[in-house]
């Protein structure tokens, strides 16, 4: 089927205000919606308002399409969605983080306008733990063709040996049999091999296997012909990846991989929820960048766009369908009745998303569910598994399973919407108790530290993971780590992963990992930043006196990610390059040195805020830490030549706690045991006059509505550093063939918004996103502040590389 860009030209109201506004998708109404402490989601949602919003777009159907099946694919629309054709209600979809579909076919006029209306109900909050976004915040995608054609995810390819793959290929009506045409297609767009019929086994000449380092895709077409004449056609791409797990480990083509894991939530930061094939492809790279090698798409099912960077540019995906079961985290959540009916569809729609990717290679079926502590949910454990296990039997199965939840739970004293004998609150929680219930947990982490962790290997927790683990084929941990040796001495059959950990405990879990065969990888909460779950991980500052918080506004983002919520890499990322084994050379991180009057408290995910920087005006002669990051013996730190002292490493890291600022530059000297150099890092201080420095990681864009411009802004001396701690008001303005989707930074405490054209740099830094239209020309893109001004010019080409509606 021919699949048609349906994603520009749409209006959007919000329920009640009566106002309708002209928007391209994808869109995130709650990006817009004003902040503050009396929102109904709260901090979950980083205090943005709730709403419902309904979208309309007309549409010209053509006279041909009179005979044609027609099929609207949303990717993704949070949440309560329903679709609407020329008034008549076609489908309705509760889950907002699944694809799904909606058949058209005979309710359509061809030859007239059409009216398709997508409503996304988030009007009753809190329903999520995080920031989820309203509205239809993924693609949509119109699908034509013959009523007999080629379904969208139709064609599966499944390996079946290192150079061997069975093609199926479902169609909407009768099957084509031997008019159904087979290709496979190598990078360079070569047939290497065909076969004929709609299930047939073909054997590819000279096979290159996908894995992260190599991937290596193909890309495999089906055709119906008839009469001599192409009748439907449908491509997908796909990587011959073969896995195993055992208690010798988790292997990718016969070779052992330890997975470099992180985990992501859906957002892309100053875009709010809207998934941009270019933020969700800029992301992948990043973190690839970073020493990753592993994602795991917590806690819903990821997205279309980077599933295909994964493939692409090689990352491992652990794919992930709920945060919740039978018991509601918040009061309007998925969870309970609407789980009940739904999880079947919902698991079903995310399989058939992932089924060619190669880069998955795990199903999670849940996140911290706590009735995993009863032997109901344990029985919903195994049916959630073997659908998935129906549906594809080539993947891994696996849950983030937090014992101390699932063991609290079993004794009756589960958090989350239950009663105290531990059964469902059928009616959810009241408004007022689910907040404290949908936070309870990370308030306990910050409250009780490794206590939570030394739970996990409780008598009560080893009663529940001995119940779950039959369930799955690996089972995953949050924040055991005192588990693992426990289970490898044990279980050694039992695979194993850290599914959920604490950024500060990388050193120790990789160790174990290094050591353990059954322990198959460790991710981190979490390698990207994200909004919501407001400053759970966020290092706080707060005046001595007052005890306020140094900043105003409310908290935006959660704080745990090792990169911010723009994609700048925060030092522990060097830490983590260094405990994998991917980096050689040290790397210095500076406390805030703005900061160093404060008091600062640190939160149980990251016990450090430093930043990459050794330049901070108007705070010379002031004290701050410094941490060093290395693998070596000892470090020598240097501030302008002379020495501050010498310490020794541990963990990869030496830690200097009272280092006097001054201009100049910083210096870290590793060493060995036996006192040889063996690296050295440098940070150097800003000088001159303070200038815009604009750094866009592109300047071609296509006129398609959807190619973005991500643009780095720093204030910088003459020599280019940037400056840490002279932040100001910035204003972006954009003129041309496109617009300005985003402009913010990674502030936590946050008193603007991303929406407008003006807003404060943070630590001299700022990011703006600039989306192209649907029209080739010039982006004219000035930035000004106080007493300076910078411009750049992008190129935007005409597209037709897709067809548009």
């Amino acid at each position: 089927m021919r699949r048609i860009d349906c994603n520009g030209n749409w209006s959007v109201e919000k329920e009640g205000t009566g106002e309708n506004r002209a928007v391209h998708l994808p869109h995130d109404g709650m990006i817009y919606e004003k902040r503050d402490k009396d929102a109904a989601p709260a901090g979950a949602c980083a205090y943005f308002h709730e709403g419902k919003y309904i979208y309309r777009k007309k549409i010209m159907v053509p006279a041909e399409w009179t005979d044609r099946a027609v099929i609207l694919e949303c990717e993704g629309v949070y949440q309560n969605a329903s679709v609407l054709v020329n008034g008549e209600e076609l489908n309705r979809w509760p889950y907002g983080y699944t694809n799904f579909y909606t058949d058209l076919t005979g309710h359509l006029r061809p030859g007239e306008e059409n009216e398709i209306v997508i409503i996304a109900d988030n009007s009753k909050a809190p329903n999520s733990r995080w920031y989820s976004g309203s509205g239809i915040y993924r693609p949509v995608w119109l699908y034509v063709g013959p009523e007999d054609g080629i379904l969208p995810e139709g064609v599966k390819v499944t390996v079946v040996d290192r150079d061997t793959v069975r093609v199926d290929v479902e169609q909407r009506g009768e099957e084509a049999g031997e008019e159904m045409l087979v290709d496979i297609l190598d990078a360079d767009d070569q047939t290497v091999a065909s076969a004929r019929g709609c299930h047939t086994t073909i054997q590819i000449p000279d096979a290159k296997l996908w894995d992260a380092d190599h991937p290596c895709l193909y890309r495999c077409r089906a055709r119906i012909r008839r009469e001599g004449k192409l009748w439907d056609e449908s491509s997908v791409s796909f990587g011959l990846r073969q896995i195993a797990w055992g208690s010798e480990g988790f292997s990718v083509n016969g070779q052992t991989v330890l997975l470099r894991g992180g985990c992501i939530h859906h957002d892309n930061g100053v875009l709010g929820a809207c998934d941009f094939r270019d933020a969700e492809w800029r992301r992948v790279r990043i973190m690839k960048e970073a020493g990753f090698n592993a994602i795991r798409s917590a806690h819903n099912p990821i997205s279309k766009d980077m599933l295909e960077a994964c493939d692409a540019l090689g990352m491992y995906v652990m794919d992930e369908t709920f945060d919740m079961w039978l018991v509601k985290k918040n009061a309007y959540d998925y969870g309970g009745d609407t789980f009940r009916e739904w999880w079947k569809r919902d698991v079903d729609a995310m399989i058939a998303k992932d089924y060619n990717h190669p880069s998955v290679v795990m199903y999670s079926v849940g996140n911290e569910i706590s009735e995993l502590g009863t032997a109901e949910g344990q029985e919903l454990c195994r049916k959630l598994a073997d659908e998935v296990r129906r549906q594809d039997g080539t993947r891994a199965v696996t849950c983030g399973i937090n014992l101390m939840l699932a063991s609290m739970a079993a004794k009756g004293k589960g958090i989350y919407g239950t009663d105290k004998e531990g059964k469902e609150n059928k009616n959810g929680s009241s408004t007022m108790d689910s907040v404290p219930t949908s936070t309870m947990f990370n308030v306990m982490m910050n409250r009780m530290g490794g206590i939570i962790d030394r739970m996990a290997s409780t008598s009560g927790a080893d009663k529940a993971a001995d119940a779950i683990a039959p369930c799955l084929d690996i089972a995953g941990y949050n924040y055991a780590t005192s588990r693992y040796r426990k289970e490898a001495k044990k279980h050694p059959d039992r695979v194993i992963v850290g599914s959920e950990t604490l950024p500060k405990s990388l050193y120790r879990n990789w160790e174990l990992v290094k050591a353990l065969p059954n322990l198959v990888g460790d991710f981190m909460w979490t390698s990207w930043d994200y909004l919501g779950e407001a400053g759970i991980g966020t290092v706080r500052y707060t005046d001595k006196k007052t005890k306020q918080d140094t900043d105003p506004g409310l908290i935006i983002s959660g704080g745990p990610g090792v990169i911010d919520i723009c994609g700048k890499k925060r030092p522990e990322v060097y830490w983590g390059e260094l405990i994998w084994g991917l980096r050689k050379e040290p790397a210095i991180g500076v406390d805030p040195v703005i900061h160093a009057k404060d008091f600062r408290g640190a939160s149980m995910w990251r016990d450090t805020d430093a930043v990459e920087s050794w330049s901070w005006d108007g705070c010379e002669g002031s004290r701050t830490g410094v941490v060093v990051y290395a693998d070596a013996d000892t470090v020598q730190l240097l501030v302008n030549g002379r020495s501050v002292g010498r310490k020794k490493v541990k963990e990869c890291k030496a830690l200097f706690s009272k280092v006097t600022y001054e201009p100049g530059e910083i210096e870290a000297i590793a060493l060995d045991a036996a006192g040889r150099e063996t690296g050295r890092a440098r940070l150097i201080s800003a000088t001159g006059a303070t200038k815009l420095k604009l750094s866009p990681e592109r300047t071609l864009l296509r006129a398609n509505g959807q190619d973005l411009c991500f643009l780095d802004i720093d204030l910088v001396g003459e020599n280019g550093v940037t400056r840490s701690s002279v932040d100001q008001k910035l204003t972006v303005e954009v003129t041309g063939a496109g617009t300005l989707q985003a402009f913010g930074s990674a502030r936590p405490h946050m008193a603007e918004d991303f929406v407008s054209q003006s807003h404060t740099t943070y630590y001299g830094k700022a990011l703006a996103v600039i989306r192209a239209g649907y029209e080739p020309g010039e982006i004219r893109v000035k930035v000004s502040g106080k007493d300076m001004e910078e411009e750049i010019t992008l190129r935007v080409t005409a597209d037709d590389s897709w067809e548009k509606m």
